[in-house]
């Protein structure tokens, strides 16, 4: 597999975190499966391990308030430094880094995970593939005298600050909408989001986030680029076919970051 989009090396890498997620019809016994799953992810560079229960919101037909909270087991594996790590629940598996170079470095963890997982549960042969998404943060920090707005398109720039208070001004702009992946319909969402609490993350991802550096502290405004790709359906459980999936997911993510989202300017800063 190969990629099909450009490939820009930034020495002033903007990116935080990559994150890579495969859905699968529920296997209630994976706890019994953990024992062999385990033993393949240390013996390829993941023998740091965490278990322990998260809470899932379960969203009524219309969204809004969530109608039930469901407590699920899930198993954390990390490499030795930490900054990468593989989760699984009953129901998927993640592939998170902080370290990221190169997709196609990436796209190799992710097969073996996805691959580990369907054969250790027989669910290459028995079940179903229900997602799969890839999801890049980055961050824009001006530098002195610079705007954030340098940074971005116009269609990310939001409202000129002069209309609130000094100082108050905190942008949130969101796009979504459908894309070809494949032979498949897939839904991207951009967000273009500021806090000043010293978050270098969306808050979902906070929590189960591998180690990295912070960068920004508490009372500094900070300017996350948070980009989800996804295909969504009932596909056959092929480790292979979802990593060509992954292929398409990122190769229309980035063009979209070099074309729709940041500016050239901003590339030749991060270069």
């Amino acid at each position: 597999m190969e990629r099909k989009c450009r490939y820009v090396p930034l020495s002033k890498q903007p990116l935080v975190l990559v994150l890579g997620q495969v859905r699968f019809s529920p296997v209630r016994q994976m706890g019994g499966y953990i024992p062999s799953i385990q033993e393949e992810f240390r013996r390829h560079g993941f023998p740091l391990e965490r278990a322990g229960k998260v809470q899932q919101l379960i969203f009524g037909p219309g969204g809004g308030v969530p109608v039930q909270v469901v407590e699920q087991q899930r198993w954390e594996y990390r490499t030795k430094d930490e900054t990468s790590s593989i989760l699984v629940t009953q129901d998927s598996v993640v592939l998170q880094s902080t370290a990221y170079e190169k997709f196609e470095g990436f796209a190799e963890k992710l097969l073996h995970a996805v691959r580990t997982v369907l054969a250790k549960t027989e669910h290459d042969q028995l079940g179903l593939v229900q997602r799969v998404g890839l999801r890049y943060v980055d961050v824009v920090q001006p530098r002195e005298g610079e705007d954030f707005r340098f940074y971005l398109r116009p269609g990310f720039h939001g409202v000129a600050d002069d209309v609130f208070q000094e100082c108050t001004h905190r942008l949130h702009v969101e796009s979504t909408g459908k894309t070809s992946v494949g032979d498949d319909t897939g839904t991207m969402v951009v967000r273009v989001v500021q806090n000043d609490q010293g978050f270098s993350l969306p808050p979902d991802l906070v929590g189960a986030a591998p180690k990295h550096t912070p960068r920004s502290k508490a009372g500094e405004l900070i300017t996350l680029i948070d980009m989800d790709h996804f295909i969504a359906g009932t596909f056959d459980p092929d480790a292979e076919w979802v990593v060509a999936r992954a292929y398409d997911l990122h190769d229309h993510l980035v063009e979209t970051f070099h074309d729709h989202v940041v500016t050239e300017d901003a590339i030749e800063v991060w270069k």
